[in-house]
Formats: C-alpha cells, sequence, structure tokens
C-alpha cells in the first residue's frame, strides 16, 4: 500500500477510494496470496524439500521442524488421502516458529494459509480436513503440529464462512449503493468481518494473523476521512496524514520502535553518503552501518527496502 500523502480531494477522486475500500474489503486485507498460492492438491503439489527452498539457515520455520520419518501405521492411515505431505509442507513451510517450537501467528502466517486454503477448488468434508490435520501433526509431533492443524482446520471453516458474508454483501449492494456508502458504512461491515474471524478462529488468534490486514484497513478509513474534512486547511490534512502513515509504519513494520529506529539510521546514512570517499567505501560503510542499526531477523523482515543501497 502506498503511504504517500493525498492530495486535496474532490468528489471523483473520493468516489473511487471508496470502490477501491470496497474491492479490498472483499477480498478480506490479503497482500499477495495470488503470487504465494500452492495448492494443497496432490496434483498441484511443488514437492520441495528444505535443501530445496529460499528458507534461510538461521530461520526456525515448520521447513526446518518438519519430521519426515513417517511412523507405517500412520502412512497407511493417509495413503488414500487426496492431499501429498510434501504439498502440505510446501504450502506451510514458511510459517515461524519461536525458541520453544510455538507458533507465530502473524501476518506471513496468514499468508501461508490464504495461499494452502483460499482455492475455490479445493472442497474439503470432515474427513478429507481429519487427514489433512494427521498429516500436519504427523511432520510436525508435538504442541506445534497441534497447534497449526487447528488453526488451518478453523480457517478453512472461517473462509467458507467470509465468502458467504462476501455473497451476501454483494447481493445487497449494487455498485451504485456501494459508491453512495459513507466510511462509516463501510468500516461497520469490516467490524462485522472482523467480528466473524473473532467466531472461527477466536480473538487472540484473529487479532495476531490479521494485525497488518487491520492496520492497512485503518489506514484507508482514516486516511479517506482527512481528504473529506471540509474542516480542515490543506496543512492540517498535511499534517495528520503524515501522523497516520508514521502509525501505520510502525504497526505494520515487525521491528521494536521502528520509526525512531528508522530515522536514526537514514540520519547517520545521509552522513556516509555525503562523504568525501570512494563509492566502494560508501557501500561498506553503509553495509556496516544497516547491521549496527538492526539484527539479521529484523533485516529479513525488510529486505525489500534495500537499506544499504546508496
Amino acid at each position: 500500500m502506498s503511504t504517500s500523502l493525498l492530495p486535496k480531494s474532490n468528489f471523483v477522486s473520493v468516489v473511487l477510494l471508496l470502490v477501491v475500500i470496497a474491492s479490498l474489503y472483499l477480498v478480506f486485507f490479503s497482500e499477495d496470496t495470488e503470487k504465494n498460492r500452492t495448492s494443497l492438491l496432490t496434483i498441484n503439489s511443488t514437492n520441495k524439500y528444505a535443501s530445496e527452498i529460499g528458507v534461510g539457515s538461521n530461520d526456525k520455520t515448520i521447513a526446518t521442524a518438519w519430521q519426515w520419518e513417517s511412523p507405517t501405521n500412520t502412512d497407511k492411515e493417509i495413503s488414500s488421502s487426496i492431499f501429498s505431505e510434501k504439498a502440505v509442507y510446501s504450502a506451510l513451510q514458511r510459517v515461524r516458529l519461536d525458541s520453544q517450537n510455538n507458533v507465530i501467528v502473524d501476518h506471513e502466517a496468514l499468508i501461508a494459509l490464504n495461499a494452502t486454503l483460499d482455492d475455490s477448488r479445493l472442497q474439503l468434508d470432515e474427513q478429507a480436513l481429519s487427514e489433512l490435520q494427521l498429516i500436519i501433526k504427523q511432520g510436525l509431533p508435538g504442541n506445534a503440529g497441534d497447534d497449526v492443524a487447528k488453526i488451518v482446520t478453523d480457517y478453512y471453516h472461517y473462509l467458507a464462512a467470509s465468502k458467504e458474508f462476501n455473497a451476501i454483501y454483494e447481493a445487497d449492494y449494487s455498485t451504485a449503493e456501494v459508491i453512495e456508502n459513507t466510511i462509516e458504512d463501510h468500516e461497520a461491515n469490516y467490524r462485522e468481518l472482523i467480528a466473524l474471524r473473532e467466531l472461527y478462529l477466536g480473538n487472540d488468534t484473529a487479532n495476531k494473523l490479521f494485525s497488518t490486514s487491520d492496520a492497512n484497513a485503518a489506514y484507508m478509513f482514516d486516511m479517506l476521512k482527512i481528504a473529506q474534512a471540509s474542516n480542515l486547511s490543506n496543512e492540517e490534512k498535511q499534517q495528520q496524514s503524515a501522523e497516520i502513515i508514521e502509525r501505520h509504519s510502525q504497526q505494520t513494520t515487525p521491528i521494536s520502535n521502528w520509526n525512531q529506529r528508522h530515522t536514526d539510521f537514514l540520519a547517520s546514512k545521509k552522513n556516509i553518503l555525503s562523504a568525501s570517499i570512494d563509492d566502494e567505501e560508501k557501500q561498506m560503510q553503509l553495509t556496516e552501518l544497516m547491521h549496527q542499526h538492526f539484527n539479521s531477523e529484523e533485516l529479513a523482515h525488510i529486505s525489500h527496502l534495500q537499506l544499504d543501497k546508496p
């Protein structure tokens, strides 16, 4: 999502933004689902092992904890399953675990769940879900497997309910009515979706899974309100927009005290870039500076920012 400041709005731009809200609302604010999609169906499995995928050696994930040695009796139980163990592993491999092997429920886990289950071709009955749970628990013995199996099952049921929710929403509102709805109307609809998540996933799991999605939604609602605020001057709108952008950045970047640390880093980076040294030395100092401000795990989350790029 772009975090550039909104210019002074007119009726047309507000209408277009409301349509964007409605569209994003209907897909649950889930980023990167299509490009990360991995079907659980055996015929579509990618069948990749940990050594063949880009999982960092220092990352503790399902990929590094998965146990491929399967008890013979369990193999027989799932021999007729529509799932492949390798396909299940491939779909869930990037879900992270903490030092105690507890599942880290976050936006990365949400992306994995969507890539795994959000497929219209995937129609699972209770027996199929039980087989899926068995494969997960077989690959991840202990609490981690139990937790992942429960979350996957609950999320599948949630997806089915959310599709019904969307169908009702689409049936109740024409495109013209969606445009005429106020920001408050869209916020109310989004709160209903949040309640649906909590019903199927539980408050704690739902809040952790959708923390980034909720922050993105709040960002758009807040920015639209500012754009429509006729009682604010352009300067006031810019100031309030900047505050919203800063808050959104902090909420969606999984690094403690991100905004202040990033600001400090940029100040030091500016000094290096303005120094009278050759390009090779600048690059070395920038890379060193980056590692001084952020550890390896943090840098993995923000690698797309290319902080050490001149």
